[in-house]
């Protein structure tokens, strides 16, 4: 995605309206009562005290004075005004420190999760692919802001539509010319009002892919991940290089909009004030002074009249602009919302026979979304139950991508994937991936417990002895007894003061441990001992053939001492499978693959 936004295009009120719609529907959806609770809020205080002390309350007054009324009448409007007054008062208190807090955390969660949802539903894919991942990065930062921003819009609508048509009743039976004051100011601010939203918009689009980078330098330095390498190299240089340069981006458009933007808002507050407040003024003074057809009293209530309409009339014009400013940010939202994955992960789908149903791929071909070479081509192979099965080459040779297609994290472009003569989009996805466990070689530690980590979900004690089991399979028990908690302890340290900080080796053997608890007909390794050395990673196959006896394994390994051990290798060369069979028979071949095991068999000797 080009970091030069084109100009936005300024959708329509009724475009406006719909997507404020579907957010106030999220929302609702989310929390009622947190949504409820603001629009009240909202309508009181906006609408219904400001028009009864600003208005009423003083055309009271004045008529009190002016008529001679007992003390007794007044007494008892002052005493209703000012019991109103602090009930208002308490309900505001009570709203804002405790019913607002509340329902903004639950409105927070709500939609997050709903967010996330979608994130985990969404194919993998699509994390891949820079502009749906900008979409999505757009649409996690204005959740929350666009959701309170939908709420406040629909309640700061309604409580100046009742102004107005309070205020509307009141100027007619006043003066009805005062309602051109207020008119002429709605009109300019809302045509102004869109020139600065579109702006704006352009100005956030144009800053989204520097907020990116910043955002990601930032965690790259707070991340432990990142420690060693920060520490021990002069990347920490190039990383605040790419930061300042983030940064002057973000300000040189900053100037580049401000000054256009602080010229419009000008003209507007220009147009809006100085013609509602003044115009107003010199008309009923007119009024008072030359045409002397009203009274000071009358002088008094007219103006508070036209400089509350006015005001209510800029506010609806300015919230107008704002439904279409939030329109555009809504789109962004939408857009990820309502993206239908190309994988499914609903409920549909038949369910897959375990343990009796050979993987197969049929003349599969694999093209990444933007790339126009093939990263596989043409694959034809088959993994029959309980066969163990070694995929090897070099680099950048298709044997991670192949794994990804097996397990359905992506749809062959071309060809298809069989499970028991069955393609495997006719399964219901999630029981199909149920099928699997996987260790890839960028596996990541959770800041949880050694338990949750191994078994990558809710742990209760039915399964402490089968997390043990699996900790001792992958030759990481030892290590674990010695924490101050055992399995309960927390890997990392960014919220435990106790947590566990491990090595390499002993994190990739708690990888691997979440293979010996699940349940599944097929193990993915894929280069799991990377960090391991010779002696440990002879362990970790030795009793991992064992524990997977009655299992398929298909492991990815450069080490080709371990594909020794396979039923059958498939030896990968540009996106091809170029040679299979066992060890002996290929060897005896005598072509690629004896040439690479000769050649790593000498730098072992």
């Amino acid at each position: 995605m080009s970091s030069q936004a084109t100009t936005p295009k300024k959708p329509t009120l009724r475009q406006a309206i719909a997507n404020n719609r579907y957010m106030l529907k999220l929302a609702f959806h989310a929390c009622p009562a947190a949504a409820i609770g603001r629009l009240a809020y909202f309508i009181i205080d906006r609408g219904i005290m400001r028009m009864f002390f600003g208005v009423y309350f003083l055309e009271q007054i004045i008529h009190y004075v002016e008529t001679g009324a007992p003390f007794q009448q007044a007494a008892l409007f002052l005493a209703f005004a000012i019991t109103l007054m602090a009930l208002v008062q308490i309900w505001s208190s009570y709203y804002r420190r405790l019913l607002e807090p509340l329902g903004n955390q639950i409105l927070y969660e709500k939609l997050h999760l709903h967010m996330f949802q979608k994130a985990a539903d969404v194919e993998l894919e699509c994390f891949e692919n820079p502009d749906f991942y900008n979409r999505y990065m757009k649409a996690t930062s204005q959740i929350k802001g666009k959701a309170f921003g939908a709420l406040n819009n629909a309640a700061f609508l309604t409580a100046e539509i009742l102004s107005v048509c309070y205020l509307t009743y009141k100027s007619i039976a006043t003066d009805p010319y005062v309602l051109l004051f207020a008119i002429c100011p709605f009109l300019a601010t809302y045509l102004l009002g869109g020139w600065t939203n579109r702006l704006s918009y352009q100005r956030y689009e144009e800053n989204m892919p520097h907020t990116r980078k910043k955002e990601y330098v930032k965690r790259t330095l707070y991340l432990q991940d990142y420690a060693k390498e920060i520490r021990l190299s002069n990347i920490y240089n190039i990383l605040m290089d790419q930061f300042h340069s983030a940064i002057s981006a973000i300000i040189q458009n900053i100037r580049k909009y401000g000054l256009k933007t602080t010229v419009i808002y000008f003209l507007r507050d220009a147009l809006n004030w100085t013609l509602v407040t003044g115009g107003t003024i010199c008309y009923a003074a007119l009024r008072l002074l030359y045409w002397k057809n009203i009274t000071a009293a009358d002088f008094v209530v007219l103006v508070s009249i036209i400089i509350n309409y006015a005001a209510s009339f800029v506010s609806i014009s300015r919230w107008l602009s704002k439904l279409q400013e939030d329109s555009q940010y809504i789109d962004d939202l939408k857009g990820f919302m309502d993206y239908e994955p190309k994988i499914s992960q609903s409920q549909q789908g038949r369910e897959p026979a375990r343990h009796t149903s050979a993987l197969c791929m049929k003349n599969v071909s694999y093209t990444y979304l933007g790339q126009d070479k093939p990263t596989l081509k043409d694959i034809n192979l088959t993994i029959e139950p309980g066969q163990k099965v070694a995929l090897v080459g070099l680099n950048g040779a298709g044997k991670t991508t192949l794994v990804k297609l097996l397990m359905r994290l992506y749809d062959a472009s071309e060809g298809e994937v069989l499970l028991g003569g069955h393609n495997i989009k006719e399964y219901n996805v999630r029981a199909y991936r149920d099928l699997f466990a996987a260790v890839f070689q960028d596996y990541k530690m959770i800041s949880m417990s050694v338990a949750e980590n191994v078994m990558m979900g809710h742990v209760d004690e039915d399964k402490r002895k089968q997390i043990l089991d699996a900790l001792k399979n992958s030759d990481v028990s030892d290590k674990i007894h010695t924490l101050k908690h055992g399995i309960d302890t927390t890997l990392g340290r960014e919220f435990d003061k106790e947590g566990a900080v491990l090595s390499g080796g002993e994190a990739q053997k708690i990888a691997i441990a979440r293979v010996f608890v699940k349940d599944c007909d097929f193990v993915i390794l894929d280069e799991p001992s990377s960090a391991l050395d010779p002696i440990a990673e002879y362990n970790m196959y030795e009793n991992m053939l064992k524990a997977c006896e009655d299992k398929a394994m298909i492991f990815i390994s450069h080490r080709l001492s371990s594909a020794v051990l396979a039923d059958k290798i498939y030896l990968l060369e540009n996106g091809t499978i170029i040679e299979e069979g066992n060890h002996a028979a290929l060897m005896q071949k005598n072509a690629k693959y004896a040439e690479m095991f000769r050649l790593q068999a000498e730098s072992y000797r």
